[in-house]
Protein backbone atom coordinates (compact mmCIF):
# COMPACT_ATOMS: atom_id res chain seq x y z
CA UNK A 1 0.00 0.00 0.00
CA UNK A 2 1.17 3.62 -0.32
CA UNK A 3 0.50 6.99 1.46
CA UNK A 4 -1.16 8.99 -1.71
CA UNK A 5 -3.71 10.71 -0.98
CA UNK A 6 -5.84 10.94 -3.93
CA UNK A 7 -8.75 12.64 -3.12
CA UNK A 8 -5.54 15.90 -2.41
CA UNK A 9 -4.57 15.51 -5.46
CA UNK A 10 -7.48 15.13 -7.14
CA UNK A 11 -8.13 19.21 -6.23
CA UNK A 12 -4.87 20.18 -8.30
CA UNK A 13 -5.01 21.06 -11.52
CA UNK A 14 -1.26 19.64 -12.85
CA UNK A 15 -1.03 22.03 -15.69
CA UNK A 16 -1.30 24.78 -12.81
CA UNK A 17 2.15 23.11 -11.47
CA UNK A 18 3.90 23.03 -15.00
CA UNK A 19 3.06 26.97 -14.44
CA UNK A 20 4.32 27.49 -11.38
CA UNK A 21 7.68 26.15 -11.94
CA UNK A 22 8.07 28.64 -14.93
CA UNK A 23 6.75 31.23 -11.97
CA UNK A 24 9.65 30.12 -9.86
CA UNK A 25 12.31 30.20 -12.24
CA UNK A 26 11.49 33.31 -13.47
CA UNK A 27 9.98 35.55 -11.08
CA UNK A 28 7.88 37.23 -14.00
CA UNK A 29 4.54 36.52 -15.37
CA UNK A 30 5.41 38.16 -18.71
CA UNK A 31 8.53 35.76 -18.84
CA UNK A 32 6.49 32.90 -17.90
CA UNK A 33 3.57 33.63 -20.10
CA UNK A 34 6.37 33.74 -23.13
CA UNK A 35 8.30 30.94 -22.06
CA UNK A 36 4.27 28.65 -21.78
CA UNK A 37 2.93 30.32 -25.28
CA UNK A 38 0.32 31.31 -23.19
CA UNK A 39 -1.16 35.01 -22.47
CA UNK A 40 -0.23 37.00 -19.34
CA UNK A 41 -4.01 36.77 -18.02
CA UNK A 42 -3.84 33.16 -18.42
CA UNK A 43 -0.87 32.71 -16.60
CA UNK A 44 -2.08 35.60 -14.10
CA UNK A 45 -5.40 33.61 -13.40
CA UNK A 46 -3.05 30.26 -12.35
CA UNK A 47 -0.55 32.27 -10.01
CA UNK A 48 -4.20 33.47 -8.50
CA UNK A 49 -5.68 30.17 -8.02
CA UNK A 50 -1.85 28.88 -6.80
CA UNK A 51 -1.66 31.31 -4.15
CA UNK A 52 -5.10 29.76 -2.86
CA UNK A 53 -4.04 26.18 -3.04
CA UNK A 54 -0.88 27.07 -0.82
CA UNK A 55 -2.58 29.91 1.12
CA UNK A 56 0.68 31.78 0.31
CA UNK A 57 1.33 34.50 -2.40
CA UNK A 58 4.49 32.62 -3.85
CA UNK A 59 5.29 35.41 -5.34
CA UNK A 60 5.72 39.38 -3.68
CA UNK A 61 6.43 42.78 -5.27
CA UNK A 62 9.85 44.45 -4.28
CA UNK A 63 10.04 47.47 -5.99
CA UNK A 64 10.07 46.74 -9.34
CA UNK A 65 10.97 43.16 -9.13
CA UNK A 66 9.04 40.09 -7.79
CA UNK A 67 10.63 38.08 -5.08
CA UNK A 68 9.78 34.97 -4.41
CA UNK A 69 8.33 33.76 -1.09
CA UNK A 70 9.93 31.31 1.65
CA UNK A 71 7.65 28.66 1.30
CA UNK A 72 7.89 29.52 -2.66
CA UNK A 73 11.86 28.82 -2.55
CA UNK A 74 11.40 25.47 -0.42
CA UNK A 75 9.10 24.43 -3.49
CA UNK A 76 11.62 25.09 -5.98
CA UNK A 77 13.45 21.92 -5.90
CA UNK A 78 10.50 19.05 -5.05
CA UNK A 79 8.62 20.29 -7.72
CA UNK A 80 11.77 20.19 -10.69
CA UNK A 81 12.53 16.71 -9.13
CA UNK A 82 8.27 15.49 -9.44
CA UNK A 83 7.85 17.28 -12.49
CA UNK A 84 11.11 15.58 -14.17
CA UNK A 85 9.56 12.00 -13.01
CA UNK A 86 6.49 13.02 -14.89
CA UNK A 87 8.50 13.68 -17.99
CA UNK A 88 10.17 10.38 -17.70
CA UNK A 89 6.79 8.70 -17.70
CA UNK A 90 5.69 10.55 -21.04
CA UNK A 91 8.83 9.68 -22.45
CA UNK A 92 9.09 6.58 -24.89
CA UNK A 93 10.88 3.38 -23.46
CA UNK A 94 14.39 2.29 -24.24
CA UNK A 95 14.80 0.38 -27.08
CA UNK A 96 14.71 -2.93 -25.97
CA UNK A 97 17.89 -4.85 -25.47
CA UNK A 98 17.01 -8.96 -25.51
CA UNK A 99 20.83 -9.44 -24.30
CA UNK A 100 20.72 -7.96 -21.08
CA UNK A 101 17.24 -8.38 -19.86
CA UNK A 102 16.62 -10.19 -16.97
CA UNK A 103 12.90 -11.58 -16.69
CA UNK A 104 11.19 -14.30 -16.79
CA UNK A 105 8.17 -15.24 -19.05
CA UNK A 106 5.81 -17.66 -18.38
CA UNK A 107 4.48 -19.96 -20.98
CA UNK A 108 1.85 -22.17 -21.87
CA UNK A 109 1.09 -25.45 -23.78
CA UNK A 110 0.27 -28.67 -24.23
CA UNK A 111 2.55 -31.14 -23.64
CA UNK A 112 2.25 -32.20 -27.32
CA UNK A 113 3.69 -29.49 -28.63
CA UNK A 114 6.17 -28.99 -25.84
CA UNK A 115 7.90 -31.77 -26.91
CA UNK A 116 8.25 -30.53 -30.53
CA UNK A 117 8.46 -26.79 -30.07
CA UNK A 118 10.49 -26.43 -26.71
CA UNK A 119 13.97 -27.35 -27.73
CA UNK A 120 13.85 -24.63 -30.34
CA UNK A 121 12.51 -22.56 -28.30
CA UNK A 122 14.96 -22.69 -25.80
CA UNK A 123 18.02 -22.80 -28.11
CA UNK A 124 16.75 -19.66 -29.80
CA UNK A 125 16.41 -17.83 -26.10
CA UNK A 126 19.76 -18.79 -25.02
CA UNK A 127 21.00 -17.57 -27.75
CA UNK A 128 19.51 -14.39 -28.13
CA UNK A 129 18.78 -13.79 -24.41
CA UNK A 130 21.05 -15.36 -22.04
CA UNK A 131 19.44 -14.30 -19.06
CA UNK A 132 15.78 -14.75 -20.12
CA UNK A 133 14.04 -17.58 -17.72
CA UNK A 134 11.44 -19.32 -19.86
CA UNK A 135 8.88 -21.61 -17.71
CA UNK A 136 6.52 -23.09 -19.67
CA UNK A 137 3.06 -24.61 -18.15
CA UNK A 138 1.09 -27.71 -19.71
CA UNK A 139 -2.10 -26.69 -19.56
CA UNK A 140 -5.23 -27.16 -21.47
CA UNK A 141 -6.10 -24.94 -23.86
CA UNK A 142 -9.60 -24.45 -22.15
CA UNK A 143 -7.80 -23.38 -19.15
CA UNK A 144 -5.69 -20.33 -21.29
CA UNK A 145 -8.09 -17.39 -21.24
CA UNK A 146 -8.98 -17.65 -16.82
CA UNK A 147 -5.66 -17.98 -16.51
CA UNK A 148 -4.82 -14.78 -17.99
CA UNK A 149 -7.17 -13.30 -16.00
CA UNK A 150 -5.68 -14.79 -13.24
CA UNK A 151 -2.27 -13.28 -14.35
CA UNK A 152 -0.51 -16.77 -14.27
CA UNK A 153 0.50 -16.94 -17.71
CA UNK A 154 2.12 -13.83 -20.41
CA UNK A 155 1.39 -15.87 -23.21
CA UNK A 156 -0.11 -19.49 -24.91
CA UNK A 157 0.67 -21.69 -27.93
CA UNK A 158 -1.60 -24.12 -29.36
CA UNK A 159 -5.03 -24.91 -30.92
CA UNK A 160 -7.48 -22.91 -29.56
CA UNK A 161 -11.29 -22.99 -30.25
CA UNK A 162 -13.28 -21.46 -26.97
CA UNK A 163 -11.35 -18.08 -26.59
CA UNK A 164 -13.47 -15.29 -26.32
CA UNK A 165 -12.68 -11.96 -28.96
CA UNK A 166 -11.02 -10.39 -25.93
CA UNK A 167 -8.16 -12.41 -26.16
CA UNK A 168 -5.53 -11.55 -28.81
CA UNK A 169 -4.81 -13.82 -31.50
CA UNK A 170 -1.99 -14.67 -33.96
CA UNK A 171 -1.82 -17.92 -36.24
CA UNK A 172 1.93 -19.34 -36.60
CA UNK A 173 1.65 -22.17 -38.62
CA UNK A 174 -0.97 -25.07 -39.76
CA UNK A 175 -0.65 -28.77 -39.02
CA UNK A 176 -1.95 -31.91 -40.51
CA UNK A 177 -3.01 -35.52 -38.96
CA UNK A 178 -0.46 -38.33 -39.79
CA UNK A 179 -0.74 -42.33 -38.57
CA UNK A 180 2.12 -43.32 -36.79
CA UNK A 181 2.79 -46.61 -36.67
CA UNK A 182 5.13 -50.30 -36.67
CA UNK A 183 4.94 -51.92 -40.28
CA UNK A 184 6.49 -54.97 -38.90
CA UNK A 185 3.42 -54.84 -36.66
CA UNK A 186 0.86 -53.49 -38.79
CA UNK A 187 -0.48 -53.41 -42.33
CA UNK A 188 -1.58 -50.61 -43.83
CA UNK A 189 -2.50 -49.73 -47.55
CA UNK A 190 -0.08 -47.58 -49.43
CA UNK A 191 -2.89 -44.94 -49.37
CA UNK A 192 -4.31 -44.48 -46.34
CA UNK A 193 -7.66 -43.63 -45.38
CA UNK A 194 -10.00 -43.02 -42.76
CA UNK A 195 -11.98 -46.41 -43.17
CA UNK A 196 -8.64 -48.17 -42.70
CA UNK A 197 -7.81 -46.85 -39.30
CA UNK A 198 -11.22 -48.41 -38.28
CA UNK A 199 -9.83 -51.74 -38.97
CA UNK A 200 -6.88 -51.44 -36.29
CA UNK A 201 -6.66 -50.85 -32.58
CA UNK A 202 -5.18 -47.66 -31.63
CA UNK A 203 -3.20 -45.64 -28.78
CA UNK A 204 -4.26 -41.91 -27.65
CA UNK A 205 -2.74 -39.89 -24.92
CA UNK A 206 -5.33 -39.01 -22.28
CA UNK A 207 -4.27 -35.28 -22.28
CA UNK A 208 -3.57 -33.27 -24.94
CA UNK A 209 -5.05 -29.93 -25.71
CA UNK A 210 -3.94 -31.03 -29.47
CA UNK A 211 -7.64 -33.00 -29.38
CA UNK A 212 -7.72 -35.39 -32.70
CA UNK A 213 -11.25 -35.47 -32.07
CA UNK A 214 -11.56 -34.27 -35.27
CA UNK A 215 -10.78 -37.84 -36.33
CA UNK A 216 -13.58 -39.29 -34.45
CA UNK A 217 -15.58 -36.99 -35.85
CA UNK A 218 -14.28 -37.49 -39.57
CA UNK A 219 -15.11 -41.51 -38.71
CA UNK A 220 -18.61 -40.63 -37.57
CA UNK A 221 -19.54 -39.40 -40.37
CA UNK A 222 -18.83 -42.35 -42.31
CA UNK A 223 -20.89 -44.53 -39.58
CA UNK A 224 -17.34 -45.81 -38.29
CA UNK A 225 -15.49 -45.19 -35.06
CA UNK A 226 -11.94 -45.67 -34.09
CA UNK A 227 -11.17 -48.93 -31.43
CA UNK A 228 -8.92 -47.30 -28.81
CA UNK A 229 -7.14 -50.30 -27.07
CA UNK A 230 -4.56 -47.70 -24.64
CA UNK A 231 -4.86 -43.95 -23.62
CA UNK A 232 -1.08 -43.49 -22.25
CA UNK A 233 -0.59 -40.29 -19.72
CA UNK A 234 1.78 -39.45 -21.43
CA UNK A 235 2.98 -38.68 -25.20
CA UNK A 236 6.30 -39.99 -24.95
CA UNK A 237 5.38 -43.54 -24.22
CA UNK A 238 3.34 -43.63 -27.48
CA UNK A 239 6.73 -44.86 -29.84
CA UNK A 240 7.54 -47.47 -26.90
CA UNK A 241 4.19 -48.80 -27.11
CA UNK A 242 3.78 -48.58 -30.88
CA UNK A 243 7.22 -50.53 -31.21
CA UNK A 244 5.51 -53.05 -28.77
CA UNK A 245 1.98 -53.66 -29.77
CA UNK A 246 -0.11 -54.06 -33.01
CA UNK A 247 -1.53 -50.54 -33.09
CA UNK A 248 -1.49 -47.10 -34.48
CA UNK A 249 -1.67 -43.51 -33.75
CA UNK A 250 -2.92 -40.78 -35.20
CA UNK A 251 -1.30 -37.54 -34.44
CA UNK A 252 -0.67 -33.73 -35.45
CA UNK A 253 2.33 -33.92 -37.68
CA UNK A 254 4.69 -31.94 -36.08
CA UNK A 255 4.22 -33.85 -32.91
CA UNK A 256 4.46 -37.14 -34.78
CA UNK A 257 8.06 -36.42 -36.27
CA UNK A 258 9.06 -34.52 -32.74
CA UNK A 259 8.53 -38.15 -31.27
CA UNK A 260 10.41 -40.27 -34.23
CA UNK A 261 13.55 -40.85 -34.30
CA UNK A 262 16.20 -41.63 -37.19
CA UNK A 263 16.84 -44.72 -35.30
CA UNK A 264 13.63 -45.73 -34.57
CA UNK A 265 11.43 -47.92 -36.76
CA UNK A 266 8.06 -46.42 -36.80
CA UNK A 267 7.05 -44.81 -40.20
CA UNK A 268 4.66 -41.79 -40.26
CA UNK A 269 1.38 -42.43 -43.26
CA UNK A 270 -0.28 -39.37 -44.39
CA UNK A 271 -4.08 -39.76 -44.25
CA UNK A 272 -5.58 -39.13 -47.67
CA UNK A 273 -8.63 -37.70 -46.42
CA UNK A 274 -8.05 -36.83 -42.79
CA UNK A 275 -9.62 -33.73 -41.39
CA UNK A 276 -8.71 -29.97 -42.62
CA UNK A 277 -4.95 -28.99 -40.91
CA UNK A 278 -5.28 -27.54 -37.45
CA UNK A 279 -4.03 -23.76 -36.99
CA UNK A 280 -1.49 -23.50 -34.17
CA UNK A 281 -1.05 -20.14 -32.80
CA UNK A 282 0.12 -17.94 -30.22
CA UNK A 283 -2.42 -16.00 -27.96
CA UNK A 284 -2.24 -13.26 -25.34
CA UNK A 285 -3.69 -10.73 -23.11
CA UNK A 286 -4.07 -7.61 -24.42
CA UNK A 287 -2.93 -5.74 -21.49
CA UNK A 288 0.70 -7.11 -23.01
CA UNK A 289 0.09 -6.30 -26.18
CA UNK A 290 2.52 -3.35 -26.17
CA UNK A 291 4.99 -4.43 -23.65
CA UNK A 292 8.22 -4.72 -24.49
CA UNK A 293 9.69 -7.75 -24.17
CA UNK A 294 6.52 -9.20 -25.14
CA UNK A 295 6.49 -7.55 -27.94
CA UNK A 296 10.04 -9.55 -28.44
CA UNK A 297 8.67 -12.70 -27.57
CA UNK A 298 5.63 -12.46 -30.12
CA UNK A 299 7.71 -11.27 -32.93
CA UNK A 300 11.02 -14.37 -32.17
CA UNK A 301 7.70 -16.84 -32.57
CA UNK A 302 6.57 -15.02 -36.05
CA UNK A 303 10.33 -15.83 -37.26
CA UNK A 304 10.72 -19.43 -35.87
CA UNK A 305 7.08 -20.23 -37.31
CA UNK A 306 8.22 -21.26 -40.58
CA UNK A 307 11.10 -23.81 -38.71
CA UNK A 308 8.35 -25.35 -37.05
CA UNK A 309 6.11 -25.89 -39.99
CA UNK A 310 9.08 -27.82 -41.77
CA UNK A 311 7.93 -31.09 -42.98
CA UNK A 312 11.08 -34.09 -44.41
CA UNK A 313 9.52 -36.25 -46.32
CA UNK A 314 7.12 -39.09 -44.46
CA UNK A 315 8.61 -42.54 -44.35
CA UNK A 316 7.06 -44.72 -47.44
Amino acid sequence: MNDIDMRLLRKVDLNSLVVLQALLDSCSVSQSAKRLCLGQPAVSQQLKRLRELFADELLCRYGREMRLTPLAESLRAPLAQWLAHGQQLLQPQADFDPLHVQAEFRLAMPDLLEAALLPLLISHFQHNAPDLKLTVWAMPSQEVEHAFEQGRIDGALGYFTHLSSRVMRERLFVCGFVCVYHPARVRLPASLRLRDLAQVAHITTSYSSLSVSMIDSQLQAQGLERRVIASCASLLAIPAVLEQVCAVAVLPDIIARAISSAQSPLQLQPVVDSPPAIQIEYVWHPRLTHDPLHNWIRHQLRSLAPRCAMEPPLQQ
